[in-house]
């Protein structure tokens, strides 16, 4: 079980080195395909990583599973909270709003 572990926070970290490499080393102006492109995958990428350890907290307090369980559908709700980031993202740069905003 610890392989999930290992997992999330190589890739937490792997994308916050990616948003670190795109704010020092790209420029937006000249590049911003490039830019806005690494910077969105490395946002992806870490709140993949981090989202697996805020589930397993919330997961621990409110359900009694077994462990094994509780990690497993952690793991499977971060994919689909970086998705979700992901595809917010994509609506703020295309410009969709929804009626509430």
């Amino acid at each position: 079980m610890y392989l999930y572990h290992i997992a999330s926070l190589t890739k937490f970290v792997l994308g916050l080195a990616i948003i670190v490499i795109t704010y020092t080393s790209i420029n937006v102006y000249e590049d911003p395909v490039i830019g806005i492109g690494l910077a969105m995958l490395g946002i992806f990428i870490a709140a993949w990583g981090a989202s697996f350890y805020l589930f397993l907290a919330l997961q621990r307090f409110f359900r009694d599973l077994p462990k094994d369980r509780l990690i497993k559908e952690s793991y499977k709700l971060s994919l689909l909270f970086g998705i979700y980031v992901l595809i917010n993202a994509l609506f703020l740069l295309l410009g969709y709003r929804s009626k509430f905003l």
